[in-house]
């Protein structure tokens, strides 16, 4: 109990020790806080008529208001919720398809072959291609979206694990697991899984920032789902009017948002990777 006990203390520390890491955890935190709180705090709601139509960010309304007089920060707010849960549900799916598709490519030599030949095939597409052909057979949903960003997801966490579950079975205390009589199932979840879970940890939170940027650019071209407001709707009604009217603002506003939610999950999710990830440890 006490080995890994020390490691969950080390990796800690380093986390810890890790700036960047630091810098993600306390922006995510703020803009968690700013979601969570602003509707019970602000006093509008996304489609309510709040003042006068292309109103610059004020007092009033800090993001401004679009061309029907609804406050844009009212709608930042609420299209969070749906921009975050499908990044994150998506980012858990892949994760997990990831995960298993390279403990058991990296492990028996009879699934390496098909395994990595599937992860070769999908990284060879461009996300958003391939997530728009995907959404273009299905009535546009979160849960199709959702489902796209799973297929076109799980092949990055799949090709860092299977390396890694190839070197550690060569290893001589998984010789010495053989020897004993240890069966392959359980030396694949017992030794092999807890030595690489931490790396799918890493990367299910760097797969989140994805795809919450993949969801909504697939909201600004139109394939979204506009049954309710999210980041991505908001950009696609900006560039419809936005532009011709001068409304700055209103790219401005959920544009700052996506930035920084997507650069604090990548700051966590770099920096957990080159904590965790034996290849990237100096």
């Amino acid at each position: 109990m006490e080995a890994p006990l020390l490691r969950e203390r080390s990796l800690r520390s380093k986390i810890i020790r890790s700036r960047p890491a630091i810098a993600g955890m306390i922006l995510l935190a703020g803009i968690l806080i700013f979601v969570l709180i602003g509707p019970y705090v602000w006093p509008y709601k996304p489609f309510q008529s709040a003042g006068p139509p292309n109103l610059p960010p004020n007092l009033a309304h800090p993001f401004g208001t679009d061309n029907m007089g609804e406050d844009l920060m009212s709608q930042v707010i609420y299209g969070a919720y749906p921009t975050l849960v499908v990044g994150i549900v998506s980012a858990l799916g892949a994760t997990l398809i990831g995960f298993l598709a390279g403990l058991y490519g990296g492990y028996y030599e009879k699934a390496k072959a098909p395994i990595s030949l599937a992860t070769d095939i999908v990284l060879s597409f461009p996300s958003i291609a391939l997530l728009i052909v995907i959404g273009s057979l299905f009535l546009p949903s979160d849960q199709v979206i959702i489902g796209g960003l799973i297929v076109i997801l799980w092949a990055t966490c799949s090709r860092a694990i299977l390396p890694q579950v190839s070197s550690l079975k060569r290893m001589p205390y998984i010789d010495a697991a053989k020897t004993s009589g240890l069966r392959n199932r359980k030396i694949l979840w017992r030794i092999i899984a807890p030595a690489v879970y931490p790396v799918a940890i890493a990367y299910f939170i760097l797969i989140v920032s994805v795809g919450i940027i993949i969801a909504t650019s697939i909201g600004y071209l139109g394939m979204g789902n506009f049954s309710e407001i999210s980041w991505g709707t908001i950009f696609y009604y900006a560039q419809q009017n936005a532009f011709f009217l001068g409304d700055w603002w209103w790219v401005l506003a959920p544009g700052l948002m996506l930035a920084l939610t997507a650069s604090s999950f990548a700051l966590i999710g770099f920096s957990l990777e080159e904590i965790m990830n034996p290849r990237l440890r100096r």
